[in-house]
């Protein structure tokens, strides 16, 4: 495993390389575990929830996404995990289905590091994608975290950055290290 330079928005070269649409991938791909590797310790390096290949310079429509753990918290204050933090790998995926509702929320990137802003998205969306041995797979109506983080990466793979899909431009603000720290809510993708 090896960390990636992750492309950053406000540099030219590295802006063309993010704004161009991704190609599907073959499978099966020998070398797939590797990127695949790459990209989650890069991932996670940089406190991120979701990462795409264009992102780390690959125009492979490849993504990750890191699902924190399920906590509740019981009758006395203390929480138990119901579920583990999960790291998971999407090969071609598209939305195929997506609600006409949408919510706003307070977005970011790993490409454009601290800074924020408010984008719509879809309140659940369906995808197929491809498991490493080539099956389609097709997740149905997916919300929360997961369906937010999608929709992000899979712009990614498309060409199409958050900053493009935010109705007001003013929204977007800069979060120190700090401050960020201490805003649990917001997270980078």
């Amino acid at each position: 495993m090896a960390l990636r330079r992750i492309l950053q928005m406000d540099d030219p070269e590295d802006n063309k390389i993010l704004k161009t649409p991704c190609r599907r991938i073959k499978l099966p791909d020998r070398e797939l575990k590797y990127v695949v590797a790459d990209m989650l310790e890069t991932m996670h390096h940089a406190d991120g929830v979701g990462l795409a290949a264009p992102q780390i310079g690959l125009s492979i429509a490849l993504t990750v996404i890191w699902l924190p753990p399920v906590c509740e918290k019981q009758e006395d204050g203390s929480e138990i995990e119901v579920a583990p933090a999960q790291d998971l790998a999407f090969i071609n995926p598209q939305i195929v289905k997506k609600s006409q509702n949408t919510i706003m929320r307070q977005e970011g990137c790993l490409s454009l590091p601290n800074w924020y802003g408010d984008v719509p998205r879809a309140t659940w969306v369906t995808i197929e994608y491809q498991e490493p041995n080539g099956k389609t797979r097709r997740l149905r109506k997916i919300d929360g975290l997961l369906g937010w983080v999608i929709q992000h990466e899979i712009d990614h793979l498309n060409g199409i950055l958050f900053t493009e899909r935010m109705p007001d431009p003013s929204t977007l603000h800069y979060i120190s290290d700090e401050e960020m720290a201490e805003a649990s809510a917001v997270a980078q993708v």
